[in-house]
């Protein structure tokens, strides 16, 4: 197995990256904090777990889960899920 540096992740991830916005282009609508709060939203975290994990409060969390659920047209963390459930 070859080892990868840095550059190879980089590269691998901007493939990844723009393969899930060509199959959700919805997803340019958010911030880069919000792809941040979209991500952890996808696990089993709480949003205190969230807030924790990204080192802000969870004022801040709750802030950005409204505006990832507004720009993203769901109104609940469940509707997300199931949407996003293959990500």
């Amino acid at each position: 197995m070859q080892n990868l540096n840095y550059f190879d992740y980089l590269a691998i991830a901007e493939i990844e990256y723009k393969r899930l916005l060509s199959k959700y282009p919805e997803l340019t609508k958010l911030s880069k904090r919000e792809l941040d709060v979209f991500a952890q939203l996808l696990t089993d975290k709480t949003q205190a777990q969230i807030a924790e994990t990204l080192f802000i409060t969870h004022s801040s969390v709750h802030f950005h889960c409204k505006n990832i659920y507004r720009k993203l047209e769901l109104s609940s963390r469940k509707q997300l899920l199931i949407k996003y459930k293959d990500i």
